[in-house]
């Protein structure tokens, strides 16, 4: 049984998902390639005010993986022949990362983060997080959608 809420175009839904997703890529191959703009607020602060940057080959890494969930977000609704039978299951996988990543790891992200004194904290409550948790939930509507 699938769940597909009614009043709500998919292919618009995946195609605000894509849009979403390629911004977001697009602002981490902007650090990838040397950009500082928003950089120390992208990640949390650790012991001691240490912020966590990875280097740029990791971010570089981050910002292909999300311009990957940017073409999944289209491939759930309008997929390729041969990803057809198994796609939604990719779908499903990255809606469950991202809403577990919503939740957060009880200490520095996400909704029960313990950690509120640095100005990643103050975004992640206000932004990041539910953005991450309005996408975990249009991944595993739109995975639904192909099944």
């Amino acid at each position: 049984m699938r769940f597909i809420p009614k009043g709500i175009d998919m292919f618009a839904l995946s195609l605000i998902v894509s849009f979403m997703m390629f911004i977001v890529a697009s602002l981490h191959f902007y650090w990838a390639f040397g950009g500082q703009y928003g950089l120390t607020s992208a990640g949390p602060s650790l012991e001691g005010d240490k912020n966590f940057i990875p280097s740029n080959v990791l971010i570089f890494i981050v910002a292909v993986m999300i311009l990957g969930l940017s073409i999944l977000a289209i491939q759930l609704v309008s997929p390729i022949e041969q990803f057809k039978e198994h796609i939604h299951y990719i779908g499903y996988l990255v809606s469950a990362i991202f809403v577990i990543r919503a939740i957060g790891d009880f200490k520095y992200v996400g909704f029960f983060k313990k950690v509120y004194n640095s100005n990643f904290a103050t975004l992640d409550t206000k932004y990041f997080s539910p953005l991450v948790l309005f996408l975990g939930i249009s991944y595993g509507v739109l995975s639904s959608y192909g099944t």
